[in-house]
C-alpha cells in the first residue's frame, strides 16, 4: 500500500523545529514531500539553512523540490566562488542585499559552499512534481513555470539545463520560480492545471495566517507557508505560525459529493 503523504512547507532555516516535528512522522511510514525554501531565516550565524536541507536530503522515503530561497543562495554561492559581475535584481539591487535584508544568514554560504554533497543534491532536485493522484506540487503560487515547458517533463528538463549551466543558470531560473498569487486568479489556476494534466496544485512560497494550510479555490490550491521560521519575523513582535500551518499530511481529492469543501477565510 502507498504511504500516506507528508507535505513539509517552507523551513526557512529552522532546522531544530524541523528536526522536531518529524518525530511524529516516522520516515518508515510516511513518504515526505518538500517544497523547497530550506534556506534563509534561520538564527543568525547557525547554518540553519544548510541544516534543514541536509534532513531533507537524508530523509528516507522523501523527494524535494526548488524554491526561490534556495536558488538564491545557490547563486551567490556562485558569486563568490567565480566573482565577476556583482549579481542583481531587474531592479539593480544587489541580490546578496535582498537576501541580507530577507534574514540571510552567512553562514549558510559557507556552509553550502563547503559541502559539495549537498550543492550536487540540491542541483539535481526538480521544480516541480505530478504525484499519482494528480496533484501537482510546486514551489511558488505563480503560472511562470509555463515559460519553462508544456508539461512537468519539460520544465524539469529545462530547469535541470539551467541549473548545470554554472555560473549563471541558477540565477536565470530563479527567475520564473519569485511569482504569486496567480491562481488567485480562476482563469489561470484552471489554464495551469489544464497545461500540466493536474486536478489542483500545491505550493509554499506565500506566507498564509491560518492553523492548518491554506485551502483555497474549493480545494484545487493548498497553500503549505505557515511562517514556520521562529527567527524570520519581518516586524516586531511577529510570530511564527504553528506547525500545522506548514507540515501537514495531504489531504485526499474531494470526491464529486464534496463539490464546495471548506476554505480557510482570507487574513
Amino acid at each position: 500500500m502507498a504511504l500516506p503523504i507528508l507535505i513539509v512547507g517552507d523551513v526557512q532555516g529552522d532546522h531544530e523545529r524541523l528536526a522536531g516535528a518529524l518525530v511524529a512522522y516516522p520516515e518508515d511510514q510516511f513518504e515526505t514531500i518538500f517544497l523547497g525554501d530550506f534556506f534563509t531565516g534561520g538564527r543568525p550565524g547557525d547554518a540553519g539553512g544548510h541544516r534543514a536541507a541536509r534532513i531533507a536530503m537524508g530523509r528516507r522515503n522523501s523527494r524535494a523540490i526548488l524554491g526561490n530561497h534556495d536558488l538564491l543562495v545557490m547563486a551567490l554561492v556562485e558569486e563568490g566562488r567565480y566573482g565577476g559581475e556583482r549579481l542583481r535584481a531587474r531592479d539593480g539591487e544587489l541580490l546578496e542585499t535582498i537576501w541580507r535584508r530577507r534574514r540571510g544568514d552567512p553562514a549558510d554560504l559557507e556552509g553550502l559552499g563547503g559541502d559539495p554533497e549537498l550543492e550536487a543534491w540540491l542541483r539535481h532536485l526538480p521544480v516541480m512534481l505530478l504525484l499519482d493522484d494528480g496533484t501537482l506540487v510546486q514551489h511558488t503560487d505563480d503560472d511562470d513555470y509555463a515559460a519553462l515547458g508544456d508539461s512537468v517533463e519539460q520544465v524539469n528538463a529545462a530547469a535541470a539545463a539551467l541549473l548545470a549551466q554554472e555560473p549563471g543558470g541558477v540565477v536565470r531560473l530563479l527567475r520564473h520560480v519569485i511569482g504569486r498569487r496567480a491562481f488567485d486568479n480562476r482563469a489561470r489556476l484552471d489554464a495551469h492545471l489544464r497545461r500540466f494534466g493536474a486536478n489542483r496544485v500545491i505550493h509554499g512560497h506565500t506566507p498564509h495566517w491560518k492553523s492548518c494550510p491554506d485551502v483555497r479555490a474549493g480545494g484545487r490550491v493548498i497553500g503549505f507557508d505557515g511562517r514556520f521560521s521562529r527567527h524570520w519575523g519581518r516586524n516586531p513582535g511577529e510570530e511564527a505560525g504553528p506547525v500545522g500551518a506548514t507540515i501537514a499530511l495531504l489531504p485526499p481529492i474531494p470526491g464529486p459529493s464534496s463539490e464546495h469543501p471548506q476554505e480557510s477565510a482570507a487574513p
